[in-house]
């Protein structure tokens, strides 16, 4: 009799848990009611064809059909429900700045296709995406969305058809070719809100960027994610502060000595410090190729031999782009870590230096309110391991921390990274109780106005907020 009434009241608490989780009672009435809109809304059709633009560059455009027509209302309703998410964390303001805004990227291979993936499932509503190539069965390892059956096919008109499978809002431009600088008016027209560069041949790269610079569009350009594996390692950064990735230095090497020169500055990118794991791959040539390789490249002057690539990385490229872009135009912009890190020694020996400074200046009774080890290396990589004052780069002995003006408490959003001489500078200043100017450290007005907003920006991104006295106190 006691087995039976445990038999039974085991089956009567599975049933009650299978009736509290099935699909049924989990799904309200308004998800039922958006489910069944849902599946009375759009399906894309097959891409057609056609010529696009005076220049003669090979252009798509996707149609698509309807089952059962629905209302502007009802479509709305559905695309607030899919983004609803996206809306909760922007608000409504940054979110409609998103989706009104206008993307312009250029390469679809791995990094390229994770990009528009991501901006476009966040809502933007018109993007043009530029190819020239098509899916081979190799790129399926990193491709975003291209399947077994897009092989063979143009990357840009693949990525497209999947695109308006779950976004059927968007205007998506296609265009199936080869950028240029003979094209670049063409192909960067409609006053982009954004440019992303995911090419991986250095000319076409370093021309993209040279036209975005020249014309002042907003660009943000990957470096190479090949024979990388570490994604801890990736960082976000102005290209002229880039660190040990050697794609990086010869494009600013090239950027630099041209025309365009310190617009470069305005050149964000993403980047890995890691340092590779393999080089090119050697050459297996049939005897064919061995007259001239070069012939047997994806297009004149490209490179013939592989670089070995990991898939998860250049999706993780592309996925920081799509985020760094999207928080950008929808006004939660962050300090992304632009530089590596310190090793613990560095950071001992510059907080060190830093502590007996402050003892110097105040004395040893204000020492529990100062600066730590974790506040130094935040400060390092926020001021990009420049001197805030010369702009040159970091060197351990040569470079250290000091408080900015003596009148604010002694916090990450009042000290700056400069060289030692600055540092002995504005110790004096502090000592004087006077305030530093412009004039007396040598710059110019906006070059010190682009330092007070920058110790703003570090006060108001703090990651771990204290509570700091006046060291004059």
């Amino acid at each position: 009799a006691i087995s039976f009434a445990s038999g039974f009241a085991l089956c009567a608490t599975a049933l009650s848990l299978y009736l509290k989780l099935s699909p049924a009672r989990l799904e309200s009435v308004e998800q039922r009611r958006l489910r069944e809109l849902l599946n009375t809304s759009h399906k894309v059709k097959d891409p057609v064809s056609l010529l696009h633009g005076s220049n003669g560059v090979n252009g798509v455009k996707l149609e698509e059909e309807k089952t059962t027509p629905i209302s502007d209302e009802e479509a709305e309703t559905l695309k607030n429900e899919q983004l609803s998410r996206n809306i909760q964390f922007f608000g409504e303001k940054g979110q409609k700045a998103l989706e009104d805004s206008f993307i312009i990227v250029i390469g679809l291979g791995g990094v390229g296709s994770h990009a528009v993936h991501m901006l476009v499932r966040s809502g933007v509503k018109r993007i043009r995406i530029i190819d020239f190539d098509q899916v081979t069965l190799s790129s399926l390892n990193r491709h975003a969305v291209a399947t077994r059956e897009d092989v063979g096919t143009p990357k840009a008109t693949a990525l497209a058809r999947h695109l308006l499978e779950f976004a059927p809002w968007c205007k998506i431009d296609v265009r199936v070719a080869m950028f240029s600088a003979d094209h670049a008016d063409e192909l960067l027209s409609g006053n982009p809100s954004y440019v992303l560069d995911c090419i991986d041949d250095i000319k076409t790269k370093i021309d993209l960027l040279a036209n975005c610079c020249k014309k002042g569009l907003r660009v943000m350009s990957s470096m190479g994610a090949g024979a990388k594996a570490d994604p801890t390692k990736l960082h976000i950064a102005n290209l002229e502060d880039v660190v040990e990735d050697p794609l990086a230095s010869r494009i600013r090497w090239q950027l630099t000595k041209s025309e365009i020169g310190a617009a470069i500055k305005n050149v964000e990118v993403v980047y890995c410090s890691e340092k590779p794991h393999m080089k090119l791959l050697p050459l297996e040539l049939s005897e064919e190729m061995n007259e001239k390789p070069s012939d047997f490249g994806a297009m004149p002057d490209f490179r013939v031999r592989i670089m070995p690539v990991l898939g998860m990385m250049p999706a993780i490229f592309g996925m920081a782009m799509a985020s760094r872009i999207a928080c950008n135009l929808a006004g939660k912009e962050y300090l992304p870590t632009g530089v590596p890190p310190l090793t613990v020694g560095v950071c001992n020996r510059l907080h060190q230096r830093f502590r007996t400074r402050s003892i110097n200046l105040y004395g040893a009774s204000h020492e529990h309110d100062m600066l730590d080890l974790e506040d130094m290396d935040f400060l390092v990589i926020q001021w990009r391991k420049r001197c805030a004052i010369t702009h040159e780069r970091w060197k351990r002995s040569g470079i250290d921390i000091a408080q900015w003006r003596y009148d604010r408490p002694v916090d990450i959003g009042n000290v700056v990274l400069v060289k030692k001489k600055f540092a002995q500078m504005l110790d004096d200043m502090a000592k004087r109780k006077e305030l530093p100017t412009s004039e007396s450290l040598g710059i110019s007005e906006e070059h010190f106005a682009a330092i007070e907003h920058k110790l703003a920006q570090i006060a108001k991104w703090n990651p771990r907020p204290k509570t700091y006295k006046l060291l004059t106190e």
